[in-house]
């Protein structure tokens, strides 16, 4: 095994160049850097925004709640009902395409327990 270093989260690692296996190090890093879709989509369910905040957008996940808070109000029209429920349908596929989009981007490999 060659000892290499982990660019990505600033630690040492032993990579097994033939398997591309990770060492116990690196997997602690990689499993703390990953956030699960689920859990995004599932606190989007709870409060629209909740999902992009969990991701680490703050901005994106209180304009959620912001649109929320205006659909609410228009629902003294009858308009108010179909934007309630398109803004709630939408924080929660947006929070866990999010998360997901995040996960592939760091390139990190899935670590399975």
């Amino acid at each position: 095994m060659e000892k290499t270093s982990c660019g990505t989260y600033d630690t040492d690692v032993e990579i097994n160049q033939r398997t591309g296996a990770y060492s116990e190090c690196c997997t602690e890093k990689i499993k703390n850097k990953r956030k699960s879709p689920v859990i995004a989509a599932l606190l989007s369910c709870i409060v629209p925004g909740l999902g992009q905040v969990y991701a680490g957008d703050l901005l994106r996940g209180f304009a959620m709640l912001a649109a929320l808070g205006i659909s609410l109000c228009l629902m003294a029209l009858i308009i108010g009902f179909f934007t309630f429920i398109g803004t709630w349908i939408f924080a929660i596929v947006d929070a866990y395409n999010m998360v997901k989009k995040q996960n592939n981007k760091t390139g990190a490999p899935q670590v399975v327990s």
